[in-house]
C-alpha cells in the first residue's frame, strides 16, 4: 500500500483531479438505501465528501495517517486510519462500498473477504479510477518521448493493474452496466507538471535520484506548452466497476 508524509498528502490532495459527479448521483441510485456508505482508501476525503452528498453517512477510512490529517473535515463524513482489508466495521454494515483509485495497492483476497463481511445483503460494490493523462497531440507525444521513459523502471508492481483499467482482476460480484462518465480537466503547464509529479513513480524516482533529469524531460515539454499559463484540456481515461456479490 502506498502511504505519505504530511507533506506529500497535502501535495496530493491539490493536484488530483476530482471525480465526475454524475458518478455519485448514478451510484446512489443503484442502492436500495443510502444509509451508509464505505470510502476505503479514501485518502484526503476527494470523494467522501461527494459521497456525502447522497448518503446519511461516509466512513471514510485510510492506511496513510498523514492523509487523513489532511482529510477535508465534513459533517457527515467519518474518517479513521485502518487497513482496508481489516477494519473494526460490524458485519452487514454498508449500503455501499466505494474505492476510488486505489484497489491495485491492496491484498485483493483480503478485502474482498472484508467487503463481504462489512457489506449488508444485496449491497453494491462500485470500484473506479483514471489510468493515465491525455493531453492535446503534440505535447501528448512530448509527455510520452520524455518524461514516461525515465519513469518506466521506477512504477510499482501493483500500478500495472491501474494502467490496464483493473482488467486482470477477478471481480468476485455480478456486474452491474455502468454508463460512460467523463474525467477532463484544463491545466495550465504547472498543474500538468504537478500532477505528473504526484505519481508514485515521479515520487520513487525523485526520492532516490533527486529530480534533475525530471526537470530536464519537463523542459522539454515546456517548449511546445510555449505560454506556462495558457489552460490546455486534460482527458483522464475514467473507468468503473460496479456489481453485487454472487450468492
Amino acid at each position: 500500500m502506498r502511504t505519505f508524509d504530511t507533506s506529500s498528502a497535502a501535495f496530493y490532495s491539490r493536484v488530483r483531479p476530482t471525480y465526475p459527479a454524475e458518478l455519485y448521483f448514478w451510484l446512489s441510485r443503484q442502492v436500495e438505501d443510502t444509509h451508509r456508505v464505505w470510502d476505503c482508501a479514501c485518502g484526503t476525503g476527494q470523494a467522501s465528501i461527494d459521497l456525502a452528498v447522497y448518503f446519511s453517512h461516509v466512513e471514510a477510512s485510510d492506511i496513510s495517517e498523514a492523509q487523513i490529517a489532511k482529510a477535508t473535515p465534513h459533517r457527515n463524513v467519518n474518517y479513521s486510519v485502518q487497513p482496508a482489508e481489516y477494519t473494526h466495521f460490524p458485519d452487514d454494515y454498508f449500503d455501499a462500498v466505494c474505492v476510488a483509485h486505489a484497489l491495485h495497492w491492496f491484498e485483493l483476497d483480503a478485502f474482498w473477504r472484508e467487503v463481504r463481511r462489512v457489506l449488508k445483503p444485496g449491497g453494491k460494490v462500485f470500484i473506479w479510477g483514471y489510468n493515465w493523462a491525455r493531453f492535446e497531440s503534440v505535447l501528448d507525444l512530448a509527455v510520452k518521448e520524455h518524461i514516461l521513459p525515465i519513469l518506466q523502471p521506477y512504477w510499482p508492481e501493483k500500478t500495472v493493474l491501474l494502467r490496464n483499467q483493473y482488467r486482470s482482476v477477478d471481480f468476485p460480484f455480478d456486474d452491474v452496466d455502468v454508463p460512460e462518465f467523463e474525467l477532463k480537466c484544463r491545466w495550465t503547464m504547472s498543474q500538468a507538471f504537478a500532477f505528473m509529479r504526484s505519481w508514485s513513480a515521479a515520487q520513487i524516482m525523485v526520492e532516490q535520484h533527486g529530480d534533475e533529469r525530471l526537470r530536464q524531460a519537463e523542459f522539454e515539454v515546456e517548449q511546445l506548452w510555449q505560454d506556462p499559463q495558457r489552460k490546455l484540456d486534460v482527458t483522464l481515461p475514467f473507468f468503473c466497476y460496479a456489481g453485487q456479490f454472487k450468492s
